[in-house]
């Protein structure tokens, strides 16, 4: 039998999100600098967002989010005053990436006083990128995908081009939720609702080609728009609270831990026997 723990010498991983949700603190846009030179030495490149507003163009009023990127803008951190974000393009232990998003949350807490927790989340996302002669169905269980039926594809007598679509099933743990998803939408690269936060690193790419010319970027293939046969595998673990609870540090990583766990064992669930077998080969 293949080889199913650990980590795949051809990991399908593009994109890894973790988040946690709080109660408002007004205060924060005065925190900024503070909360920036805390963790400047992991993550120094910083930039201010606007909702709504267009990568590289100028913005009016007053930003509602702040990024701080790595060296390498692989790894960013977005702050919010409701909501910080650790999302990556190059992930691959969860003990370095919890080891920083305790660093960013104690650098939060430590100018904002103990957050009130309203949720946290542990999201992962893979490209499923089937080779000639194979399909989805070689690396995911049929009743992930999309409706595919013959019948409704020959309505009209000349056939239909492949169904898109998102197939969504959800497990209710009480009280967490685990969410897994098949997207099938040629042309994305990032689930939709994630647009938002990803675009933190199509920002810093357009940034780093401006300066790097035609050389490539690290990461890079996280970018590469989703293909005719492939799609994407969107695991999403979340633990919400009915009323915000204030928590310490210790306790928001071992929540995230717990929910790290549960998408990883989903992950290596769904998947075939077929798509591990092809992810442990060496590359």
């Amino acid at each position: 039998m293949t080889e199913r723990e650990g980590v795949l010498s051809n990991a399908p991983l593009i994109y890894t999100l973790s988040v946690i949700r709080f109660a408002p603190v007004l205060l924060l846009p005065k925190l900024i600098p503070e909360i920036h030179q805390a963790i400047r030495g992991r993550l120094p490149g910083f930039f201010q967002m606007v909702r709504g507003g267009m990568p590289g163009m100028p913005q009016g009023g007053e930003p509602n989010s702040w990024a701080f990127l790595d060296r390498d803008a692989q790894y960013a951190c977005v702050l919010a005053q409701d909501h910080m974000i650790l999302q990556s393009t190059a992930y691959k232990h969860f003990g370095i990436h919890l080891e920083l998003f305790r660093h960013c949350v104690e650098a939060v807490v430590n100018h904002t006083g103990p957050l009130d927790v309203a949720g946290i989340g542990m999201r992962y996302v893979d490209k499923i990128d089937p080779q000639e002669g194979e399909s989805l169905r070689d690396y995911l269980p049929e009743t992930l995908l999309p409706l595919n039926l013959p019948e409704i594809a020959n309505l009209k007598g000349n056939g239909a081009t492949a169904p898109l679509g998102v197939s969504t099933t959800t497990y209710h743990f009480r009280p967490e939720f685990l969410h897994i998803r098949c997207w099938r939408q040629p042309g994305m690269w990032i689930p939709d609702d994630l647009a938002e936060a990803a675009m933190v690193f199509q920002i810093a790419k357009q940034a780093s080609q401006q300066t790097l010319g035609n050389r490539s970027l690290q990461g890079e293939q996280a970018f590469a728009p989703l293909g005719e046969d492939g799609a994407l595998l969107d695991t999403d673990a979340y633990w919400p609270l009915p009323l915000t609870e204030r928590l310490p540090v210790n306790e928001i990583c071992e929540r995230l831990d717990g929910l790290h766990k549960l998408a990883n064992s989903a992950f290596r669930i769904v998947a075939s026997e077929h798509a591990f077998n092809a992810w442990n080969k060496k590359l």
